[in-house]
């Protein structure tokens, strides 16, 4: 009886926390619930070519190379968290969109439009180091707490998580509103993405770059769209400055010849 009522009682803490947002990172979802909400993601983005038309790797094998290449020395930075336990994998969309995204449990996707857009591998790993910590932080999940904790939480008690689950796994294939973040989680990401390059062979600097080309083409004031819920370019680009003297204020390299090879291959799609 009495580990009964410590269950619960901890479960009502939990609710607490989640209904208040006493903890940064709340997050009432394992790492398998994260996994599967990316599959869901994966499969919602795989069914709608005309919104989401992915690259195909087959056809642009020496693209996907590139990409990987790039996620992949990040993730060996030594300071991703959960390198070993998510499904992680970046696709790419082709559209003339400037934008990255990071959904649950590893999975990224970014556009061609912004590949083309960039300068540099440096400023292209800033965005990716950027999408990977939002998935270091779990800041999907953490958002998904805040939005269905107490609910799941109610349907713990009552034996039905399951169901709520499944739910929440059909309400993010709906719409991908629910990867939506923070200025909070945007600003950690920044910050995290600079330590990542850090430990690398890119210029930490480049997580800044995206913002400051921006700024530059004047495009600042809301294009791209997600710009108008996230911090300001010149925000994040001088707490990105911070975050790089804080972390010894390496060099590195922007790699941009090697990146005009990366860019031809976006501008030249098989299909």
């Amino acid at each position: 009886m009495l580990k009964g009522k410590i269950k619960y009682f901890i479960i009502a803490l939990a609710v607490t926390a989640v209904s208040c947002g006493v903890l940064k990172h709340a997050n009432i979802f394992s790492l398998e619930d994260e996994k599967t909400f990316g599959k869901e993601l994966y499969a919602q983005i795989q069914s709608d070519p005309k919104e989401y038309p992915v690259v195909n790797e087959a056809k642009n094998p020496a693209l996907y190379r590139h990409v990987k290449r790039i996620v992949k020395t990040i993730l060996n930075s030594g300071k991703v968290n959960y390198v070993n336990d998510f499904d992680w994998n970046i696709e790419v969309i082709d559209a003339e969109v400037l934008n990255a995204f990071a959904g649950p449990g590893g999975k990224m996707y970014v556009y061609t439009g912004l590949i083309k857009y960039l300068d540099n591998e440096a400023q292209l790993a800033g965005v990716l180091a950027h999408e990977i910590a939002h998935v270091h932080w779990r800041h999907s999940t953490s958002q998904m707490t805040k939005q269905y904790g107490v609910a799941y939480l109610q349907q713990m008690i009552a034996g039905n998580s399951q169901n709520q689950m499944v739910t929440i796994a059909s309400q993010l294939a709906g719409s991908l509103s629910g990867l939506a973040f923070s200025r909070t989680d945007e600003t950690e990401a920044d910050e995290t993405a600079v330590m990542f390059l850090s430990n690398t062979d890119y210029n930490p600097l480049g997580v800044a770059g995206f913002f400051q080309k921006l700024s530059a083409d004047g495009q600042s004031g809301g294009t791209p769209t997600f710009l108008s819920t996230h911090p300001s370019p010149s925000d994040r680009i001088s707490k990105i400055q911070a975050a790089w003297a804080a972390n010894g204020s390496k060099k590195g390299n922007d790699f941009t010849d090697r990146y005009r090879e990366v860019k031809k291959c976006a501008q030249i799609i098989a299909k």
